[in-house]
């Protein structure tokens, strides 16, 4: 049986899933590229590509705005996935059977439904930046936005969200943005801060994880004998979220007070092409190293937390560590 979140949930999808069917007659008639330009921003909005972005501001343009990205883009995953695990909402086609959702999406639509996941990470990291320039470039803060809008719009279009898992994800993130904006002001107010922000996080983390590993979740079977959603799934990833705002916030706060780079418009491109290129190397060892936890039989959900774990704390502190080093052994004149 659903639980009584779940149940109370579809019960008032109604008017979504009629809107859902909507759109899926309009998919239906038109030409299949627009399909797949959808499915094109959709599958950007979810790339791992896309921490090359936070990691080239923190590291090399712009050390606050890079700061910024890591808490929204952080603290809006744990949040999501938070949701997630609660509500317990199955996607569109389980609830309707009239629902046929691109093919080509169903490969990255798993698990609970809402809110959207791919709407978040586009708010918290694409928003976020056009955000935080919106002033210097307003253009851009246009031009992210739009793309989060479409990135909003595609998961319906596509058939994999309601509007309401869009909606709630939009308003969720928004405010996660507004909460990592006030949060680095008040830290710039008292740096002291640091150290409540750095304690509560990790106490949060370890809450989160104890939540998320001990509450029920619903047990639906479809006429196959298989589980709509296997909880164990869900739980790891909850556990990669934990493992990536963790990560932020340690290697944010170690980085603060034990190395404290920085970032000037006067580097030059050599300077910033060494601290990327050692940012990376470093990032990607540390994101593959906890692969030989695998072969001592770590459970899977303690492996995702702690790989996550290590390349955001990589990215936050150890890749800053590296790049500080070797430049205090280069002549400054050659990074110019």
């Amino acid at each position: 049986m659903l639980s009584i979140t779940a149940k109370s949930f579809e019960r008032s999808c109604f008017v979504d899933i009629s809107y859902l069917l909507w759109l899926q007659g309009i998919r239906e008639v038109l030409p299949s590229f627009i399909e797949s330009f959808f499915a094109l921003v959709s599958a950007i909005a979810a790339s791992s590509a896309l921490v090359v972005l936070p990691c080239l501001l923190y590291w090399c343009l712009d050390k606050r705005g890079g700061e910024f990205l890591l808490f929204s883009f952080s603290m809006g995953s744990m949040c999501n996935q938070l949701i997630k695990n609660t509500v317990c909402a199955y996607r569109p086609w389980i609830r309707s059977p009239d629902i046929h959702p691109a093919k080509g999406s169903l490969a990255e639509a798993t698990g609970y439904s809402f809110p959207s996941g791919h709407t978040q990470s586009a708010v918290t990291l694409i928003g976020a930046s056009g955000w935080r320039y919106r002033k210097k470039w307003p253009a851009l803060n246009v031009a992210c936005w739009v793309f989060v809008l479409l990135v909003a719009f595609s998961r319906n279009f596509l058939g994999v969200h309601t509007p309401q898992d869009v909606i709630v994800a939009l308003i969720e993130s928004i405010a996660i943005i507004a909460a990592s904006t006030a949060l680095l002001n008040g830290i710039d107010e008292d740096e002291d801060r640091d150290n409540i922000v750095c304690v509560a996080g990790l106490i949060f983390t370890f809450l989160y994880i104890a939540y998320i590993a001990l509450k029920p979740y619903p047990l639906d079977y479809d006429a196959s004998g298989a589980l709509l959603v296997d909880p164990f799934d869900m739980q790891i990833d909850c556990f990669k979220s934990a493992g990536v705002f963790s990560g932020a916030v340690l290697g944010w706060y170690l980085e603060r007070h034990l190395i404290g780079f920085e970032v000037t418009p006067k580097m030059g491109w050599k300077r910033v092409a060494l601290r990327f290129g050692v940012g990376i190397a470093v990032v990607a060892v540390l994101h593959l190293a906890p692969r030989v936890l695998l072969l001592i039989g770590i459970p899977e959900t303690w492996y995702e937390l702690i790989k996550n774990f290590f390349t955001v704390f990589g990215a936050a502190f150890v890749s800053p560590l590296a790049f500080t080093a070797v430049e205090h052994r280069v002549n400054p004149l050659a990074l110019r």
